[in-house]
């Protein structure tokens, strides 16, 4: 009504708001949104309005203590460093107090390295350390890796919320969570989360309340992450990592303890010296270096800012990196002895459709019955783990096996017929007086034919398994021999860089 003007509230009528709303705020939340509407038209105000009031006077929650999160500062080296230098002294320092091969502590340095790094990079390979049991070093690992990585920061448990504020709001930082095995595989989200991080376009979205609207909110979740648990991660993560498994040490194994006099100050003067390293050398480092052959595509990813901090530091980092790779990945062994171990593949699988009269099987069935021959490599093929069955088709591959689809039963699922197998076995397999040895225990003599490549008829097998071998690179992915010279059709040993 025109010229109507409300009359102001008076101090009592201002107390007794006051009072609802300190009452509204002490009430249960599911109680407090049964009452807001009728609350607010008794006070003659909007919902909205009546919720900002009442979250004001809300009391703070006793449990909201803690310590806020205060990441180390490197103050840099004062010297220009060596970057093969700084990596020869990592990869020592870490197998004084670990007990690793070197190709598994070549890698972890490189890792460590690149932590300083990593904006420079579309991805950021997670760690994994893992072990059989107990006491086998992982913590101490850990340790070293908070000494030696950027910005880090340990958890030993950390909710999905945890992962993509905490990058959001710390970044750039190095994220150790321990005892992943634990809660990791148990929770989906932080594992989608974990995953996210892997690549730097990775960010999560969540809805958030701003000045009293919900809004869409991008956190990132790009960031280097390592975990350390007993057995193994789940298989996602797994994929995104680099794989390192610690042993329990030996009687005669002797390793360098944390608290021993000097260990710390080495330990901080590394970091000194990876923090001027990084600063100097940060825009200098390849984005796109060359990389093994061998390697598959997620592989490639998770090694490509290893290999580039390695080719920076030139000289012999350059071969050393790509070898370590490959071995720590499991696939000097898997790939390089194509002949040998191709061979030997060829015959098991023979000997189990001889002893189960099968005319076809699963894959899982088949990697399952490798995986129990405990002289074989199978199972240990990749970073001492079984054989899986996308690891089964990729070593086939080459020899024209591949997988289908076959159903048993009420069941279907991806397999091998034995058919299938029938030309490849022909031309890799030496046929031994009583075939039948191979299915007992698989004793028979196998050797692979020396002259397969160059003298058999052409077919679509044929054709696929010369090409995959004339173009084969050797697994330190910078030099090739002219046309994939093999011995006794396998791959030739290693080359160095030129």
């Amino acid at each position: 009504m025109d010229g109507f003007t409300q009359e102001p509230l008076s101090e009592r009528d201002r107390a007794m708001d006051a009072a609802e709303i300190a009452r509204l705020a002490l009430l249960d939340p599911l109680d407090y949104d049964r009452e807001r509407i009728a609350a607010a038209e008794r006070l003659g105000c909007r919902a909205s309005t009546l919720d900002e009031q009442v979250k004001a006077a809300r009391p703070m929650p006793d449990s909201a203590t803690g310590r806020g999160v205060d990441l180390p500062e490197i103050e840099p080296w004062p010297e220009r460093v060596t970057p093969a230098v700084l990596l020869d002294d990592l990869t020592a320092t870490i197998r004084r107090h670990v007990i690793l091969q070197e190709s598994t502590a070549v890698c972890v340095a490189l890792w460590i390295a690149h932590t300083w790094v990593y904006s420079a990079f579309q991805h950021t390979p997670r760690l994994s350390v893992t072990s059989p049991t107990k006491r086998c070093g992982k913590s101490i690992l850990l340790d070293i890796l908070r000494a030696l990585s950027c910005r880090p920061l340990k958890a030993d448990s950390i909710s999905p919320s945890g992962v993509f504020r905490t990058v959001e709001a710390l970044a750039p930082l190095t994220l150790l969570i321990d005892e992943a095995d634990t809660f990791v595989a148990d929770n989906e989200e932080l594992r989608g989360i974990l995953n996210s991080g892997f690549e730097a376009s990775g960010q999560v979205i969540r809805v958030v309340e701003v000045k009293d609207e919900w809004q869409p909110i991008r956190f990132a979740t790009f960031a280097p992450v390592a975990m350390a648990g007993i057995g193994s991660l789940p298989g996602t993560l797994e994929d995104r990592a680099l794989p390192v498994v610690l042993q329990r040490k030996a009687a005669h194994e002797t390793v360098t303890r944390l608290r021993s006099p000097g260990a710390r100050e080495t330990l901080h003067d590394l970091a000194r010296k990876l923090a001027r390293w990084a600063q100097d050398r940060r825009s200098h480092l390849p984005t796109d270096p060359e990389m093994p052959a061998a390697l598959g595509d997620r592989e490639a990813d998770v090694s490509v800012p290893l290999v580039a901090i390695a080719d920076d530091a030139g000289g012999e980092w350059r071969s050393r990196a790509r070898k370590a790779l490959c071995d720590v990945f499991g696939i000097r062994a898997r790939e390089e002895g194509t002949a040998e171990t191709g061979s030997l593949l060829l015959a098991d699988l023979r000997g189990i459709f001889a002893e189960t009269s099968s005319k076809e099987m699963f894959s899982a069935d088949l990697c399952e019955r490798l995986n129990k021959m405990e002289e074989r490599p199978w199972p240990e093929w990749k970073a001492g783990k079984p054989m899986t069955p996308p690891q089964l088709a990729r070593a086939l591959r080459p020899f024209g096996v591949r997988p289908g689809t076959i159903r048993q039963g009420q069941g279907t699922a991806k397999g091998y017929y034995k058919v299938a197998f029938e030309e490849a076995w022909n031309r890799y397999l030496t046929t031994t007086a009583g075939e039948n040895a191979i299915s007992d225990r698989h004793t028979a003599t196998v050797s692979a034919k020396t002259d397969t490549y160059a003298n058999s008829k052409p077919s679509h097998m044929a054709s696929s398994v010369t090409g995959a071998i004339e173009q084969k690179q050797r697994c330190d992915g910078v030099t090739v021999r002219e046309g994939g010279s093999t011995e006794e059709g396998g791959v030739t040993g290693w080359s160095e860089p030129l």
